[in-house]
């Protein structure tokens, strides 16, 4: 029984913890920004899963978590344009300002995508780790500078 009232308390804060972040963003009525952050969503949701399989024994099909992120990225299309630092978002001024530098950082973290879609498509698990790595850096470099906490 205890663990069944465990496993209920679990899933609803779950659900809380999910349909809250869906609320932040169906608050928010910019396109730009609803796109934008829905596919960064994606993207982490996608990280999370590879966290999982390659770090905590989860299994999993890390290829197709590694292609998911591409695909997300490939999709973000102009994802900032001008206006969309306007709303609900954690993007700073500077993205705006240094939009060269911010793309490259984009560029960077795409190029790092590739490796891992290219890690994963074998079979040597460190390889995977480092491309993970790599990848999770990528994105904290560009956090760094451009996202507010």
């Amino acid at each position: 029984m205890k663990k069944l009232l465990l496993a209920a308390c679990v899933t609803v804060a779950t659900g809380m913890g999910i349909s809250y972040s869906y609320e932040a963003v169906a608050a928010e009525n910019n396109p730009a920004i609803v796109h934008r952050q829905s596919t960064y969503q994606v993207v982490a949701g996608h990280m999370g899963s590879l966290k999982s399989i390659l770090f905590l024994g989860g299994s999993g099909d890390a290829a197709y978590h590694a292609g998911a992120i591409k695909s997300a990225f490939e999709h973000m299309g102009n994802a900032y344009p001008a206006g969309s630092d306007k709303g609900e978002t954690k993007a700073k001024a500077e993205i705006w300002e240094d939009m060269d530098g911010f793309k490259q950082k984009g560029k960077e973290a795409y190029g790092a995508t590739l490796k891992l879609v290219e890690a994963t498509a074998g079979d040597d698990k460190g390889a995977q780790i480092e491309a993970f790595k790599a990848l999770g850096g990528a994105c904290k470099a560009c956090h760094k500078n451009y996202r507010a906490k």
